[in-house]
């Protein structure tokens, strides 16, 4: 199974949008990182996203492009500020690769509870961090940013 992690992509302030949606550029990106990715052949079986307005829309984007016969799932506990300890079980029981969207420091965290790694990685706007369990390790196979 791999478990691949994301952070939105690039949301509009709250001055412009209340709701802080994607922008214009921000939903380009995602847009070109999703192709990217499925060239690569880069699939996943489920989706779950946080209840802010940006991340649905990445995790539609990137279902409507990489698995269309994906419906993406609302999930709490995906929040910036949310503790990640109470997901890790139920990523451990997982069978299916699987897109988390969601947002800084929610990710970072989760991130390093999983891999035991403190290393900082450049989680700007679109970025995916792909995980890979080795035994009972997970590791990061690659990162790739939009």
């Amino acid at each position: 199974m791999k478990l691949y992690l994301m952070r939105h992509g690039q949301a509009a302030s709250p001055q412009v949008d209340p709701q802080q949606g994607l922008t214009p550029e921000g939903r380009i990106a995602i847009e070109q990182l999703a192709q990217r990715l499925a060239l690569q052949g880069v699939l996943f079986s489920q989706v779950f996203h946080s209840e802010k307005t940006r991340a649905r829309q990445t995790a539609e984007i990137m279902t409507k492009i990489m698995a269309p016969n994906v419906a993406p799932q609302q999930r709490s506990g995906l929040k910036p500020n949310d503790d990640p300890r109470p997901l890790i079980p139920e990523i451990e029981s997982w069978q299916q690769d699987t897109l988390i969207t969601s947002h800084l420091p929610f990710i970072p965290n989760l991130l390093s509870l999983l891999t035991g790694d403190l290393q900082s990685i450049a989680l700007i706007p679109g970025t995916v961090v792909c995980l890979v369990k080795e035994n009972t390790i997970w590791r990061i196979e690659w990162v790739e940013s939009a």
